[in-house]
């Protein structure tokens, strides 16, 4: 046979055997994607329930699960794919492999087939070198050994069927679903695949009372979680936690109101670190919300600068850090600057009364604001960070507001009463202070009333914006023109350069003197005098009972007295010695004041200032600094010393003491006769006068009638 006719042979067997082969592959190829199909379809329903039953059973996963479950069943499904249905369909599968697969089944081929398909296909060695009567005689007995051979049997027929049956019932499920609930089905594809928030359908919805996703709260601070429920409200809640640290938790939510209107509130206590939180109640479980914790905004450091009014004449004062007690005086401007610790949304400075002053930032972060505090108040800045934290324990400043008092202004005249003759020189002394400096100091003088216009003394020595001023000046009544019968009024206005609540003004306490004569003076420091020596006298009267008291306890102490006893017994006595010392002081100042008296108003004479001085004043001054106080002294030191010791001396100190107050009480009435003496002969030559003048009178006007007549 020639090489044509060997072709055609190879030819007549790809008609009949062939076609049969490449049937079988592409039934196998059917079943190897029917049953990958068949298991993909299976997975995908399984996970689809599973992540149904898991997402609508926990009321609604977190996006982030939702996602990551999705991203493992899709890895599932890949992998079924590539083992079940890439990775076969990618195997060899031609005439060759059908044939060996069509001998598994006919083991009596005994390899005929394959040889027959191999040559036809010039599989085995080169066409060239094989034998044509060799390859007539495998494919005429291939063909002739096939030719009632079903090649079918090598695809399962009962594994494709019950394959093509599970396939249709899945997808007839699946279809089903979707038909029976395509909202469900609907709701579950945009939350599971499309990764979107709807919120699955449900009776009760719990809402969370938050602004945003996350609730901010600050370090150790209480955080409230407050919720509500829309539609069937549950009777409890649970607050479900976790902590950044892994520690979880749940607690029963407070529930409160009525059936229908029940609200829930619970209280994280002293939270410390960040955590997230969810709700379950009724049919819902609300998803995770964030817990984040920050510091609280505070003040990291603060200057205060002062500037006080311009009269004060004061320069700015600064307080550094820490310093938040201050004083300032009425109309000084404040500028409090402070620097924070966090980045701020508003800052105002709050007093006591809520009222606010805006604040401006510079460009070194400093926030400051400048006002005028009108009143004593404590100030602080209310902060507000980015995230809403307000700072709850702010640092107090401390302003004291000082008033500008008025200027303080005296006029005394010492040495003189209320009486004054038309001979008087006065010193006038006149002190007056301000604290930022005098403006004004005017000395003045009036006649009669308080209605008269003031007339003007001169200072010539005050200065304006001194802050201390004082003088005296010897001041005569007769430049006032002042007559006897009249009244003086003597006083001072003084004023200061407050230009923001004054001036302040301050007037000092009038003098009120009377102008009387000579003689009427005088009988009135007569009437005086006699009245101090009657004052002495019961002092005199006093020491001699004190005397008798000492010698009382001089006779008790010689008797069984303790020293305890003693100085019991002592101590009254040395606090009525020391008081008398104290009344006869008073009296020396009396004298002493009747003797300015006389020389202010020209009327000492030699004789009578002796008489003062020598006689009364310096021994009063005598008795009050050194003899009776001495004697005070020694009962002290009797009433230390040691019992049976005697005490002569204090004995012969008191009659010392006595004999000199009756010496001076001696001279007291001696000189009260002389005063009498001449006040009598004052009288008659007052009288006499008076009557003179009567006379006078009379004459003048019996000769006025005659020349009448």
């Amino acid at each position: 046979m020639t090489m044509g006719n060997s072709l055609a042979i190879q030819l007549d067997l790809d008609k009949r055997v062939q076609a049969r082969l490449m049937r079988v592959v592409r039934r196998l190829r059917m079943l190897v994607t029917l049953d990958a199909m068949t298991r993909i379809v299976a997975t995908m329903l399984l996970l689809s329930v599973v992540s149904f039953a898991m997402d609508y059973g926990s009321h609604g996963l977190r996006w982030s699960m939702r996602f990551a479950y999705g991203a493992a069943a899709m890895s599932i499904l890949l992998f079924i794919a590539w083992r079940r249905l890439l990775k076969p369909l990618r195997l060899p599968m031609g005439p060759v492999e059908a044939a060996h697969l069509v001998e598994r089944s006919y083991p009596q081929l005994s390899s005929v087939l394959i040889s027959a398909v191999r040559f036809s296909s010039d599989d085995i060695a080169q066409p060239s070198s094989n034998s044509p009567a060799l390859m007539r005689s495998v494919v005429q007995r291939a063909t002739e050994a096939v030719s009632g051979l079903d090649f079918d049997v090598v695809v399962n027929r009962q594994h494709a069927r019950r394959v093509g049956t599970y396939l249709i019932i899945l997808i007839t499920l699946a279809a089903s679903t979707l038909l029976w609930s395509p909202k469900t089905v609907g709701l579950w594809f945009e939350r599971n695949v499309l990764l979107q928030e709807t919120p699955w359908p449900q009776r009760t919805h719990l809402v969370v009372e938050l602004e945003g996703d996350v609730l901010f709260g600050a370090i150790g601070d209480d955080l409230i979680i407050q919720a509500y429920a829309e539609g069937e409200a549950p009777r409890e809640v649970e607050f479900h936690y976790e902590t950044t640290s892994g520690k979880r938790g749940r607690e029963m939510m407070v529930t409160v109101g009525s059936a229908g209107t029940y609200r829930y509130r619970y209280t994280f206590k002293d939270a410390r670190e960040n955590f997230q939180f969810s709700l379950r109640g009724g049919d819902d479980r609300t998803r995770w919300y964030e817990a984040k914790l920050e510091e609280r905004p505070r003040v990291a450091t603060s200057q205060v600068q002062v500037d006080p009014p311009a009269y004060s004449l004061q320069s700015p004062v600064t307080y550094g850090d820490g310093e938040r007690h201050l004083e300032v005086l009425q109309g000084s401007r404040v500028t409090i600057a402070v620097t924070v610790d966090k980045p701020l949304t508003d800052i105002s400075l709050v007093n006591g009364d809520g009222l606010e002053s805006q604040t401006q930032t510079t460009d070194d972060s400093w926030y400051t604001v400048t006002f005028s505090p009108q009143d004593t108040d404590t100030y602080h800045f209310q902060l507000r960070d980015q995230v809403g934290l307000d700072n709850k324990r702010p640092v107090r400043f401390s302003i004291r507001v000082i008033e500008d008092e008025p200027p303080f202004v005296r006029v005394r005249i010492p040495g003189v009463g209320d009486m004054v003759t038309q001979e008087a020189i006065l010193p006038v002394s006149v002190e007056c202070n301000d604290t930022y400096g005098l403006a004004t100091l005017d000395l003045f003088y009036r006649m009669d009333d308080e209605s008269a216009s003031e007339m003007p003394v001169a200072l010539p020595e005050f200065v304006p914006a001194r802050k201390q001023f004082s003088t005296t000046l010897n001041w005569p009544i007769q430049a006032s023109e002042a007559v006897e019968g009249d009244r003086l009024f003597l006083g001072a206005h003084a004023s200061d350069f407050n230009d923001v609540t004054g001036p302040g003004t301050s007037n000092a306490t009038v003098v009120t003197l009377r102008v009387v004569s000579r003689d009427e003076l005088l009988a009135e420091l007569s009437r005086r005098e006699q009245e101090y020596r009657m004052d002495f006298q019961r002092i005199v009267h006093s020491q001699g009972r004190l005397r008798g008291d000492l010698l009382t306890a001089a006779r008790q102490a010689q008797g069984e007295l303790t020293k305890e006893q003693l100085a019991l017994l002592l101590s009254p006595l040395e606090r009525r010695q020391r008081n008398l010392a104290r009344s006869v002081n008073i009296v020396r100042q009396q004298f002493q004041q009747i003797l300015d008296e006389l020389r202010i108003n020209q009327l000492d004479t030699k004789d009578e200032v002796e008489r003062l001085v020598d006689t009364i004043i310096d021994p009063l001054t005598m008795l009050a600094t050194r003899d009776l106080i001495d004697a005070a002294d020694e009962i002290r030191r009797w009433s230390r010393q040691s019992l049976g010791q005697e005490n002569r001396s204090i004995d012969e100190h008191q009659e010392a003491i006595l004999r000199k107050m009756q010496s001076i009480l001696d001279g007291m009435i001696q000189w009260e006769g002389y005063h009498e003496l001449v006040n009598m002969l004052r009288d008659i030559m007052r009288l006499q006068n008076e009557l003179h003048t009567e006379t006078k009178d009379s004459l003048d006007k019996q000769g006025d009638d005659v020349f009448e007549d």
